[in-house]
């Protein structure tokens, strides 16, 4: 193989590893994780939809320090999770929220399976099922 051949399948694969670490399943990133109830936090990041609704939020750890962490959830979807529907989040990067789900079981991948997201200014709330990982 000549060195340009090399140098496009290396960067195919280093896009594959990426793609294949970026989606997980629940249960094995959620089961044992800690639960999480009232935990305040502060939109900080877009809504994204791939591989599951995401968006960033900040919080502040147990040393009054903020930190950026992932929630992600299982978004409305039909055809048992092939297809997904049109369903319009109304987020706000600066929105303050209140959320419960789940921790990831590692806690350093700063990543809530959210089952309920709260914006206490105006009542709006999103609700998401656990599912099989977060039981």
């Amino acid at each position: 193989m000549g060195r340009p051949v090399l140098m496009i399948l290396a960067g195919s694969l280093a896009g594959f590893a990426v793609t294949a670490q970026a989606h997980h399943s629940w249960g094995a990133v959620y089961n044992g994780g800690q639960s999480v109830d009232g935990l305040a936090a502060t939109i900080a990041g877009e809504h994204t939809r791939r591989p599951h609704d995401a968006i960033e939020v900040t919080i502040t750890n147990s040393l009054g320090e903020p930190e950026t962490w992932t929630v992600q959830w299982r978004g409305n979807r039909g055809g048992g999770g092939m297809g997904r529907n049109d369903a319009q989040y109304d987020f706000n990067i600066g929105d303050e929220v209140v959320i419960d789900g789940r921790m990831a079981r590692d806690e350093s991948q700063k990543l809530i399976q959210m089952s309920s997201l709260l914006r206490p200014s105006d009542g709006w709330t999103v609700t998401a099922s656990l599912g099989r990982g977060g039981r």
